[in-house]
């Protein structure tokens, strides 16, 4: 019997084909284990979208190499992106896998032990590393964008999206063993459908066969670009209630000369047109959204002007990356490209106006009732729960819950906010 471990880095879309992987060493050869030092073979599958997380899978890749007993194996972006430098920088790890590979991965692995293992690697067989209750729903690969700070059509190849009826089977098989939660995932989650023969099938058209399963309660869309937020998705998310009403709509910048220049598909004054006619059709919204500072040509007025829109249209959650110079990009050819420390502090900048406006909207929150779902035991009647203001994926801030009688991961229950902080809250059963 071996021990397999896998380390996930990166998004929540590669934890999907983490869960894939794990599924293809979960038979009598192998045993899934959660010590690293108790494994004889750690995989790593890294993220290489931008520096900090090409550094962050480096530096995992190094830690698991102090693991003497274990055969290392790399998989995921940064060997999609780097493999033959990897190889030679790092030889002491025993297997790279590209994407290309994955068809073989069991094989490839199992032959580090003399072992025979022909298992197919498979998007729809996961062993799931959530938590039991929550399960992602990955419903296409690739992306077709090539917007001028991203890598991911270089890496992952174009959008393309997964079958209709086998993503309707794998909800089904998710509600069937104990998943109340689904979160949709997708590199360019409002374009599912678009590639497919039957013209029919769009997201909305998904949608609407997921609310139907028993045993799912929530439904979150993550990563939705603006242009393609149709009025009937919205009007969908507002009736719907099995749909949070959860917005995550990356923007990346708001000044139309950025936009522009980064190959996105809207302006501003489209953006401002979509949350304006958000927030008239849907009962209490929550929005999430990414910015990028520090991108070639950005000048100081362009971040007042992105200030001054973060500051009129506030975001309940807001992330802000600094831009990354990636090779093969649009981006990384411009001139104009901005000084590293200028970058951290336009991003510092917007960090804290964000936590006034965080706070703002926090106490906003106060008397509010959710349906929530446990997700956490703490001590004293305490838990963490999760509702439609908080996504699964550790950015969001937590709700804490003060409960009036004992709970169990899992549970569904009615909460009220009382009290807030700049990015948590606090509650108790409604």
């Amino acid at each position: 019997m071996i021990n397999i471990g896998l380390i996930s880095l990166g998004c929540s879309k590669n934890t999907v084909d983490s869960e894939a992987i794990l599924a293809l060493f979960d038979n009598e050869n192998f045993k899934i284990v959660n010590k690293l030092d108790e494994c004889d073979c750690i995989i790593v599958n890294t993220c290489g979208f931008i520096l900090d997380a090409k550094k962050e899978a480096i530096e995992a890749i190094f830690e698991v190499l102090t693991y003497k007993r274990a055969k290392i194996v790399v998989c995921g972006c940064l060997v999609e992106r780097y493999l033959e430098e990897l190889k030679k920088e790092i030889p002491e790890v025993a297997l790279w896998i590209s994407f290309k590979d994955y068809p073989r991965f069991a094989t490839l692995v199992s032959s580090l032990f003399d072992i025979s293992n022909s298992s197919d690697f498979d998007i729809f067989n996961r062993v799931l590393s959530t938590k039991p209750y929550t399960a992602f729903l990955k419903i296409s690969e690739g992306c077709s964008n090539f917007c001028g700070f991203c890598a991911i059509p270089y890496i992952r190849g174009r959008f393309h999206s997964f079958d209709f009826d086998s993503l309707i089977n794998e909800a089904k098989h998710f509600a069937k063993n104990g998943v109340k939660e689904l979160v949709i995932v997708s590199q360019d989650t409002g374009r599912y459908g678009f590639d497919l023969k039957d013209k029919n099938i769009n997201l909305l058209t998904l949608l609407k066969e997921l609310v139907k399963i028993d045993g799912i309660e929530f439904i979150r869309l993550l990563y939705l670009y603006p242009e393609e937020v149709s009025d009937e998705l919205i009007d969908f998310i507002n009736n719907s209630p099995k749909m949070t009403h959860y917005f995550d709509i990356p923007i990346q910048h708001i000044s139309n000369k950025i936009l522009k220049s980064m190959n996105r598909r809207d302006t501003k004054e489209s953006i401002i047109q979509l949350f304006d006619k958000i927030k008239s059709k849907v009962k209490d919204p929550i929005f999430r959204t990414t910015i990028i500072v520090g991108y070639p040509g950005e000048t100081d007025e362009d971040i007042e002007e992105l200030k001054d829109f973060i500051n009129q249209y506030h975001f309940n959650h807001l992330g802000v990356f600094t831009y990354s110079k990636e090779e093969g990009t649009y981006g990384a050819k411009l001139p104009n490209q901005i000084d590293e420390d200028l970058k951290n502090k336009r991003k510092e900048d917007i960090m804290q106006t964000q936590a006034s406006i965080s706070y703002i909207e926090n106490k906003n929150m106060i008397g509010k009732k959710f349906k929530a779902i446990i997700t956490d035991i703490l001590q004293n009647n305490e838990y963490y729960v999760r509702c439609g203001y908080n996504a699964p994926d550790e950015i969001d801030g937590n709700i804490i819950l003060k409960a009036n009688k004992n709970h169990k991961e899992g549970d569904i229950i009615n909460i009220e906010i009382t009290h807030a902080f700049v990015y948590d809250l606090f509650a108790k059963e409604a």
